[in-house]
């Protein structure tokens, strides 16, 4: 009997938009203004960032996601993803008028502040093609809140097909939906994050999110203090060097990316997070351009 590979090592499931991102070196006050020191291009949420990410690994990488414009920015991404070896092909929703975006502002405090314009990206998200889920060795998937609905579905896509997942709640509260989709699933990972000041609260954290879904591991990451990982048997602090910070847009996702790499590499735990938290320190310290982000371009 001839067994079937998988066609892919790893879909992503998220909403899929255009970032611009700009550094100022303080926020302004009210009704005041503040000079941009860079800005660079890049792509959103979590989901196309991991799949640039791995693609660049070598991994057999397809995305899943919503219907972007015929505009010049989504022209520019689809191109962008072919030319990294990212598999995109959106659902039958028709595409909207102009590509899904985000304006975000950094600044040297390391705050971090978003504009989305991405009604159309959640609402289409629905008519994905779910396909590449069903064919892959794992899945991740983007569990915010915004989307939980279409992540619920891209879940029991993923349970019907027997591929474990890499869930990633993005510091956002746990969807009833999702809940129930995930206990149908054989969840690898969950991840989500904390601000610092509520590092106390990561074991917790990470402790609760294992119980509620049966997941192998919890993942709480907490901003430059690192992360912590729990099991059903062990716990894993996993510290972040001290570095000098260009940008955290994104830091996320390499950690991700990285824990997602070493997994399907056959590593064991304690290895994929002490990698997942090497390459999101590294992303941090990365000037924009030369790393995962888009070539940089203006939003159209």
């Amino acid at each position: 009997m001839t067994v079937r590979q998988p066609q892919w090592d790893l879909a992503c499931f998220s909403y899929l938009a255009h970032a611009q991102v700009s550094h100022v070196t303080r926020y302004p006050e009210a009704n005041q203004g503040a000079e941009v020191t860079r800005t660079f291009s890049s792509l959103a949420g979590d989901g196309p960032i991991i799949a640039q990410d791995c693609a660049a690994r070598g991994l057999r990488t397809a995305l899943v996601a919503n219907q972007i414009g015929n505009d010049p920015t989504g022209r520019h991404t689809r191109q962008y993803l072919d030319t990294v070896g990212v598999h995109y092909r959106a659902g039958p929703s028709s595409a909207p008028r102009r590509t899904p975006h985000l304006t975000v502002i950094t600044d040297d405090a390391g705050t971090r502040t978003w504009f989305a314009d991405l009604t159309h990206a959640y609402a289409s998200l629905h008519q994905a093609d779910t396909s590449p889920i069903e064919q892959t060795r794992l899945a991740y998937i983007d569990g915010y809140m915004v989307i939980a609905d279409a992540a619920a579905g891209a879940l029991l896509a993923a349970a019907g097909a027997g591929v474990p997942v890499l869930l990633n709640l993005g510091g956002d509260r746990l969807h009833p939906k999702l809940h129930q989709a995930a206990r149908q699933a054989h969840v690898f990972a969950v991840q989500t994050s904390l601000p610092e000041f509520q590092a106390p609260d990561a074991d917790d954290t990470a402790r609760s999110l294992l119980t509620e879904l049966g997941a192998h591991a919890a993942v709480v990451t907490v901003g430059a203090l690192g992360a912590v990982a729990v099991t059903r048997t062990t716990t894993h602090q996993i510290p972040a060097r001290k570095v000098d910070v260009v940008h955290t847009h994104g830091a996320g996702a390499a950690f991700s990316a990285a824990l997602a790499a070493a997994h399907l590499d056959g590593h064991d735990l304690p290895t994929a997070l002490h990698r997942a938290g090497e390459a999101g320190t590294t992303h941090c310290t990365t000037v924009p351009g030369t790393d995962a982000s888009t070539p940089e371009r203006t939003a159209s």
